[in-house]
C-alpha cells in the first residue's frame, strides 16, 4: 500500500487537473491518494472531487470550517 499526496493552491487550474490525472494513473487498487486543498470556496473541491469518481475513485472530505484547507481522501472502488 502506497500513500500519494498533491497540494493544491486556492485556484486550481488545468495544470493541477493535469497533475492529478497523472497521479490517478499509478494509484492502485490498495493505495491512498490524498489532495489538500487551500480553498474558502468548496466550489474549488467540486471538479476534483467529480474527476476522481469518474475514475473509479471513493472520496472523504476533511476540514474546511477553522482553517480554509480541505482534504480530500480517495481510494479506488
Amino acid at each position: 500500500m502506497s500513500d500519494y499526496r498533491i497540494n493544491f493552491g486556492s485556484i486550481i487550474d488545468q495544470l493541477d487537473q493535469k497533475k492529478l490525472l497523472d497521479v490517478i494513473d499509478i494509484v492502485g487498487k490498495n493505495d491512498e491518494l490524498v489532495i489538500t486543498i487551500d480553498a474558502k470556496d468548496a466550489t474549488q473541491t467540486e471538479n476534483i472531487n467529480r474527476v476522481l469518481e469518474n475514475n473509479g475513485f471513493e472520496i472523504t472530505v476533511k476540514g474546511g470550517h477553522d482553517d480554509s484547507k480541505y482534504n480530500i481522501i480517495a481510494r479506488r472502488r
